[in-house]
C-alpha cells in the first residue's frame, strides 16, 4: 500500500511549496514538474522558505503554546483506553466466552459500526454547532466553539468504559461488552475530531505541526498502555481497571472547560507563531 501511494504521488501529486507569506508577484516561477518532484526547484528558491534549523524548530515552537500542551495532555489521557480495550478483549473473550478467532473477529464489528455512526453524525454536528455559535455571537467565531461537542461525547466514553469493565468482571452477556466498546469508540471519534479541529483552528498556519503533536499523543498513549493493561486487569480485575480509566476521562474533562473559558486569553498569552512560511 505504501509503495502504491508513493507511485501515485510521483505520477499525480504536485508539490508547490507555495509560500503564503509573500505576494503573488514574488512567488518563485515554476518551471519543471520533475525538478520540483526531486527538490531541485525548491533548493533554488530556498531563500523564500525556512532554513533547516527553522523547519526543525517549528514543531517545538508550537509545543510552547499553552493550549497545545493542554490539548495534548487531555488527548493522551482519553485515547489510551481504546488500545487498552483492544489489548484486553481477545484474552477475555476466549477465556470467559470461549470465543475463537472468528467470533473474536466478529466482535470488531462493534467499534467499526460505532466509528461509521460517529463519522456520519459528527459530519453534521460539528458544522451545526459552529453555525449556532456564530449566530449567538453575532457572526464571530472562536476556535473554542469546536469543543462544545466534547460535552456530548464524554458521557458515551465514560459509560462505555464502565459497561465493558462490569460486563467482563461479572460475566455479563458478550453483547454488553460489544455495546460498551461501541459507546466508547463513538465518543472517542467525536472527541478526536473536536480536539483536532480546535488546535487547527487555533493555529492554522501550523497545521502540520499541531497535527503531528496530536498524532504523537495518540501513539504515545496507546503504546504505553499496551505494556501494562493486561497485568493491570489480572491484578485488580476488569471492573476496577476500566472504572479507573473512566474516572481518568472524567478527571481531565475540566481541561476542556478551562480551554472554553480561557482559551482565547491563553492564545493571546502564547503569542503568534510568526513562522517564515505557513
Amino acid at each position: 500500500m505504501t509503495g502504491l501511494a508513493l507511485l501515485a504521488v510521483v505520477l499525480f501529486g504536485e508539490e508547490t511549496y507555495y509560500n503564503r507569506n509573500i505576494p503573488l508577484s514574488e512567488q518563485p516561477v515554476s518551471q519543471s514538474r520533475w525538478l520540483r518532484l526531486v527538490g531541485i526547484e525548491q533548493w533554488r528558491s530556498r531563500r523564500c522558505r525556512n532554513t533547516p534549523s527553522q523547519a526543525f524548530c517549528r514543531s517545538f515552537k508550537v509545543l510552547t503554546k499553552p493550549i497545545i500542551l493542554l490539548t495534548n495532555f487531555y488527548y493522551v489521557c482519553i485515547f489510551a483506553w481504546l488500545v487498552a480495550i483492544n489489548a484486553t478483549l481477545p484474552i477475555f473473550l476466549s477465556s470467559l466466552y470461549g470465543f475463537g478467532p472468528k467470533q473474536t473477529g466478529f466482535m470488531y464489528f462493534a467499534p467499526a459500526v460505532a466509528s461509521i455512526a460517529a463519522y456520519i453524525s459528527g459530519h453534521w454536528l460539528h458544522d451545526i454547532l459552529a453555525r449556532l455559535y456564530i449566530r449567538r455571537n453575532k457572526g464571530n467565531f472562536d476556535p473554542e466553539a469546536r469543543l462544545i461537542i466534547v460535552w456530548l461525547a464524554m458521557p458515551f466514553m465514560i459509560s462505555g468504559l464502565v459497561i465493558v469493565g462490569f460486563s467482563l468482571q461479572r460475566h455479563y452477556h458478550y453483547m454488553l461488552v460489544a455495546l460498551g466498546w461501541g459507546l466508547y469508540t463513538f465518543g472517542m471519534i467525536l472527541n478526536s475530531a473536536s480536539v483536532n479541529m480546535y488546535v487547527l483552528n487555533s493555529y492554522p498556519e501550523a497545521s502540520g505541526e499541531v497535527g503531528m503533536w496530536i498524532n504523537f499523543s495518540r501513539t504515545a498513549g496507546g503504546f504505553i498502555i499496551s505494556y501494562f493493561q493486561v497485568s493491570w486487569v489480572e491484578r485488580v480485575g476488569a471492573e476496577v481497571t476500566f472504572g479507573t480509566q473512566a474516572a481518568i476521562c472524567a478527571a481531565v474533562f475540566p481541561v476542556i472547560i478551562l480551554l472554553q473559558l480561557r482559551g482565547k486569553q491563553m492564545r493571546s498569552w502564547g503569542g503568534e507563531l510568526n513562522f517564515k512560511t505557513d
